[in-house]
């Protein structure tokens, strides 16, 4: 797609996978890994944009709510978990942070594509997670009013600087310039900066009050503790400074339940737990491209079972 920018200065794009069954259209942003520091742990740069075929995008499984629906697949080549527009100097190379731009290029060709779905699912995992959520507002703007908006969120969960540290928020903004974009966004509703995956949450909810929202995660995700680790330095909660050390499981899953508690009449929240020996105990990553997604049953519940619920409008908790 030309004007879009991958964070070494490629040309950004995605793969899209036409039905003639179905008006009803899902949007999918991949993740991994993230750029914010001198390591810039990053390089998902050979990722082609073709539509993959697993996990949520078979269409051959009966059990895919999506099977008969079109599906974009969006690369994710940005390092920002799909939310900013800044340029910044990092590991000694100028890094091109337009996660966030990208998407609104991408929805002028999406929309008018797309114009009489009665639904449009905005989804993704682990950083697609994130970007599901940190884009959803412009995603809804664009598409207008017509469609049910749907929000499945695999893995990225927008948690309270407790467990994402307030000074990880501040080099994240710093890094992807995301007060250009989500706090640009927001507005008075983030009256904290370094917390404003709190504030953002809360404005969404405000702001999209018919959406349907689902959110995924493992309560000892592994991943995800290690990326929120940074702010972790040594163990230390809001150092940034030391050796990142993993966020505790425990404080990891009281965000998680915290997440739920405050959203548990608007959200459905499906979580794997330590206790149970299934699904390596709550410390795997992600769901919607694995074979998990098929297999994993909680409560009578399967994730599949649960991510159409979810688009059905139904709230349902799963799991602790």
């Amino acid at each position: 797609m030309p004007g879009t920018v991958c964070l070494n200065g490629e040309t950004a794009g995605f793969g899209i996978s036409r039905s003639d069954d179905s008006d009803e259209v899902m949007i999918y942003l991949e993740g991994g890994g993230a750029c914010f520091n001198e390591a810039c742990d990053f390089s998902a740069f050979s990722i082609p944009f073709v539509p993959p075929t697993d996990g949520i995008f078979n269409r051959a499984n009966p059990e895919n709510p999506v099977a008969s629906w079109s599906m974009i697949d969006v690369p994710y080549c940005s390092g920002d978990i799909h939310g900013g527009d800044a340029e910044t100097m990092l590991g000694g190379e100028l890094r091109q942070f337009r996660g966030y731009t990208n998407i609104g290029t991408f929805l002028e060709q999406w929309v008018p594509t797309f114009t009489d779905a009665p639904t449009v699912l905005l989804t993704g995992i682990s950083a697609g997670g994130f970007g599901a959520g940190l884009n959803f507002g412009q995603v809804s703007r664009a598409f207008g009013p017509g469609p049910q908006m749907v929000l499945v969120d695999d893995s990225g969960p927008p948690l309270s600087n407790e467990v994402i540290a307030p000074c990880l928020q501040r080099t994240f903004r710093e890094a992807w310039g995301l007060d250009a974009t989500i706090l640009a966004e927001c507005g008075a509703d983030c009256p904290d900066a370094d917390d404003f995956a709190t504030g953002f949450l809360a404005h969404l909810a405000s702001a999209n009050p018919d959406a349907h929202v689902g959110v995924f995660s493992n309560t000892a995700d592994l991943v995800i503790r290690a990326f929120m680790g940074f702010g972790w330095s040594d163990g230390v909660h809001d150092d940034c400074e030391g050796t990142a050390t993993l966020v505790p499981a425990d404080v990891y899953e009281d965000g998680l339940l915290e997440l739920r508690e405050t959203y548990e009449d608007r959200a459905s929240t499906y979580l794997v737990g330590q206790e149970r020996f299934q699904y390596n105990s709550g410390r795997n990553h992600t769901v919607l491209r694995s074979s998990s997604l098929w297999t994993t049953t909680l409560d009578g519940t399967s994730v599949a079972e649960w991510v159409s619920a979810v688009i059905d409008g139904d709230v349902v908790h799963v799991g602790p």
